[in-house]
């Protein structure tokens, strides 16, 4: 996880709505892991849940590619045209070592 330096970065005051039994366990949380601040973990909390949400995209387009006979028959294609090609790189590297 990315964190971001809380005390240099530009910051943006909103306010929200939590529900009240959510409100108890993250302060608990937060008493119980000696952590900074509220603040602090809601800036981290946030950020896990949008990288868990991007990665999850991230993990859904190559479901998608996956799933693409084009795009799998021009992969094999690539592949086929560059063989002897890795192959002497391969060798060359071999014999580097």
């Amino acid at each position: 996880m990315s964190h971001y330096s809380i005390a240099q970065e530009e910051r943006v005051r909103t306010t929200i709505d939590i529900p009240q039994q959510l409100w108890k366990k993250v302060k608990a949380v937060i008493r119980d892991r000696n952590m900074k601040s509220q603040n602090t973990f809601i800036i981290q909390a946030l950020e896990a849940y949008v990288q868990r949400l991007e990665e999850a995209w991230i993990d859904e387009e190559f479901t998608r590619i996956n799933r693409d006979e084009r795009y799998k028959s021009l992969n094999l294609q690539i592949a086929k045209e560059f063989s002897s090609s890795d192959w002497e790189a391969f060798q060359t590297n071999e014999k580097e070592s």
